[in-house]
């Protein structure tokens, strides 16, 4: 992997393209993308607990410069990583699945508080 200066770190943007649960994998697809002149950082956690067959848990995500980001989504469909890949963000910092589970969650507090209403009217009579 290309190394990343500080300075190039604070002067970048950098957004987060493809996610996974374990390091050596985000790790090689990381390659790939270097394969094809985009730079990337891996960068995630790991659970503190560990089973014989590795780490439970942990998120690891593959990060690109924000220039590169479109073209490196791209990169990962072609190769069958698609269903990994992180949706852009809007200006809210928010992807298009993060949205339809806010609103999915705002609708069903919606009905919940008009339900108790309505039962609060009915049970009172």
């Amino acid at each position: 992997m290309a190394v990343v200066t500080r300075l190039e770190r604070k002067s970048r943007r950098w957004d987060a393209v493809w996610q996974a649960d374990s390091e050596a994998v985000a790790s090689i697809v990381a390659g790939r993308l270097e394969a094809d002149g985009i730079r990337t950082r891996v960068q995630g956690t790991g659970a503190p607990y560990r089973v014989s067959t590795g780490t439970l848990g942990g998120t690891w995500a593959i990060l690109v410069p924000s220039g590169q980001a479109d073209r490196a989504r791209e990169v990962l469909r072609e190769n069958e990583e698609g269903h990994n890949v992180v949706g852009a963000e809007d200006e809210e910092g928010l992807t298009a699945t993060q949205q339809a589970t806010l609103r999915f969650v705002i609708a069903g507090v919606g009905l919940l508080a008009t339900l108790g209403v309505v039962l609060t009217f009915v049970g009172g009579r």
